[in-house]
């Protein structure tokens, strides 16, 4: 009786060990699909930005506020901006009450937009090609691209950080021929902090911004 009872038990025992190693090879091969499947999102998710972003500067005929609108609204679908504007701030966010932190954002947001809208709205007849991808960890990716410009101009390199969240990507950096935007833009925003504190970089960004508003 012993000897069946003993024989029953190690055959459950058996039993449920294969279970719970087919369960483990599963969820591993699930992990492991969606870790492949991540940086592919990524990369598609560039390429079809960038086409975007291609189809605007090649539209005929648009005005400059035309094309603001347009330039406004792909920022708006592509790019994860409080999260750039925190980490541009870097030590000085904890530093902010919490209006200061509201209105850098807003004024990042604007900076950003009127710096990069004017200075890709010269160009004209481009192409944009992905090149690869590469993780940076389980939730963000760079994927390498170039825009190709007419008459044999030197291409433009740019790698798009890319984070996924909430099932979502958007871009959190770009990386334009080796320049990090992300820490161009937190030295530039450190340096007039240590000249007169948190409210000397929202008066220099105000004015910034006007300058902007006024073609200057």
């Amino acid at each position: 009786m012993g000897t069946k009872t003993h024989a029953k038990s190690h055959a459950t025992g058996l039993w449920r060990n294969l279970t719970l190693a087919v369960s483990l090879s599963a969820t591993l091969a699930l992990l492991g699909n969606a870790a492949l499947a991540a940086p592919k999102d990524a990369e598609n998710f560039v390429r079809e930005r960038g086409a975007e972003a291609i189809a605007v500067l090649n539209k005929p005929g648009l005005t400059d506020q035309e094309y603001a609108k347009e330039f406004l609204a792909f920022v708006d679908r592509s790019f994860d901006v409080p999260a750039m504007a925190q980490f541009a701030l870097g030590v000085y966010w904890r530093q902010a009450t919490a209006p200061q932190r509201e209105e850098f954002v807003k004024l990042y947001k604007v900076y950003f937009i009127n710096t990069y809208s004017q200075r890709f709205r010269t160009f004209s007849g481009e192409r944009f090609d992905v090149l690869g991808v590469r993780p940076v960890n389980g939730t963000e990716n760079l994927v390498q691209s170039r825009i190709v410009r007419p008459a044999a101009a030197q291409p433009i390199t740019i790698e798009w950080h890319v984070r996924e969240q909430g099932g979502q990507q958007r871009v959190v950096d770009l990386i334009i021929e080796g320049l990090r935007l992300g820490i161009t833009l937190r030295d530039e925003f450190s340096a007039l902090v240590q000249r007169g504190g948190l409210d000397n970089l929202l008066k220099a960004l105000r004015d910034k911004n006007l300058t902007f508003n006024r073609g200057v």
